[in-house]
């Protein structure tokens, strides 16, 4: 089996991630200073495939102006338009043409997989399989499609979704397919929230006699499709980081913990606790950051304290000496506070809002 291309599902609009999402795709919504579409693009190149197709929707002008060609990813980037948001299965479907009669991965545009997938593409090329999945054991498997396998791992049954779980294998959102997928996909029907579930025409395949194989899957894994999932694969990412410096530390600040600073920074009178990544041509003064705080390019943090954030470039952040905690704030976003108070505050802002404490 060779010629494995890619297909990467990034039309959903990220509901559950409003305001963020307003102004942009959740998939470019950064987690230590990267987007999660680059972070599932690096995924994908070090697997060695480099025939990609991005499945577009909303918004899809801003991620082909992210992704342009692929070059930064050493890829040959296509992209495919679905019009209508049909469900995971009709989004492959849309793909038919890009894939022909090769193998072909489906990646889901914000999933974070820790140890990447090159065991895994490489299984399904050896095997050949009709289709794999990627599957986590997880605590509540009433939220996740979930896999039954029999004995030598070949998986049984499909659910979405179950009310009554008898499995603890969670689909992770990566699955491989030769082109057998398209003929089950047109043998099924909407589901009953009208959307043509990928985990219907996997059991389709399964009841037609077609073997589907898994790999149980290690390390952290994230579906970064909401705030408190986004924040905790930043601390995951962040807590991997490894220190640069390449702006400015004045001698009356304190670092601990890995830093990465970036070019025109400056540190003054200010403490760091790592991990934090820190974009270039930032300010912190008279601050307290981290740990787990990621900074975008451009942003100023002076008089205030910030923990367990993400903060998107341009930003502001002034006089919080009671803190920011647990937040995710967009682009530009201005948030100023009392010198007085000692409150700490939670935010979810989208871009260019402005917020005064009073």
């Amino acid at each position: 089996m060779s010629g494995l291309k890619a297909v990467v599902l990034c039309a959903g609009e990220g509901t559950r991630l409003r305001p963020l999402t307003f102004s942009r795709p959740k998939h470019l919504l950064p987690v230590a200073g990267k987007p999660l579409l680059g972070r599932a693009l690096d995924t994908i190149r070090d697997a060695d495939i480099r025939q990609v197709a991005l499945v577009v929707g909303h918004q899809a002008e801003a991620v082909q102006a992210y992704v342009g060609g692929g070059a930064a990813w050493d890829i040959e980037a296509t992209y495919i338009r679905q019009e209508q948001p049909l469900g995971l299965a009709h989004a492959v479907n849309c793909a038919r043409e890009f894939v022909g009669e090769s193998p072909f991965i489906v990646f889901l545009g914000d999933n974070l997989l820790e140890a990447g997938i090159q065991d895994f593409t490489g299984d399904f090329r050896r095997n050949q399989p009709a289709a794999a999945l990627v599957l986590r054991e997880v605590e509540d498997p009433r939220r996740y499609g979930v896999a039954e396998l029999s004995a030598d791992g070949a998986v049984e049954k499909v659910i979405e979704k179950p009310a009554e779980p008898t499995s603890n294998l969670a689909i992770v959102g990566v699955y491989a397919f030769n082109s057998s997928i398209f003929d089950a996909i047109a043998g099924i029907q909407p589901s009953g929230r009208g959307e043509y579930e990928i985990t219907d025409a996997i059991q389709w395949l399964i009841d037609k006699g077609h073997r589907v194989s898994s790999a149980v899957f290690d390390g952290f894994w994230e579906d970064a499709g909401e705030p408190v999932a986004l924040l905790h694969a930043n601390r995951l990412y962040l807590d991997r980081l490894e220190a640069a410096i390449a702006g400015t530390i004045n001698a009356a600040s304190e670092v601990s913990g890995a830093l990465h600073l970036g070019s025109g920074s400056r540190v003054v009178n200010s403490r760091v606790i790592g991990p934090c990544f820190i974009g270039d041509n930032c300010v912190l003064h008279k601050t307290t950051i981290g740990p787990h705080v990621s900074l975008g390019d451009g942003c100023q943090v002076r008089n205030s304290s910030v923990e367990d954030a993400i903060i998107q470039s341009g930003s502001r952040i002034e006089n919080l000496l009671g803190g920011l905690k647990r937040s995710v704030l967009g682009e530009q976003v201005v948030v100023a506070g009392d010198a007085r108070s000692d409150a700490p505050l939670h935010l979810l802002l989208g871009d260019l809002a402005q917020i005064r404490v009073i």
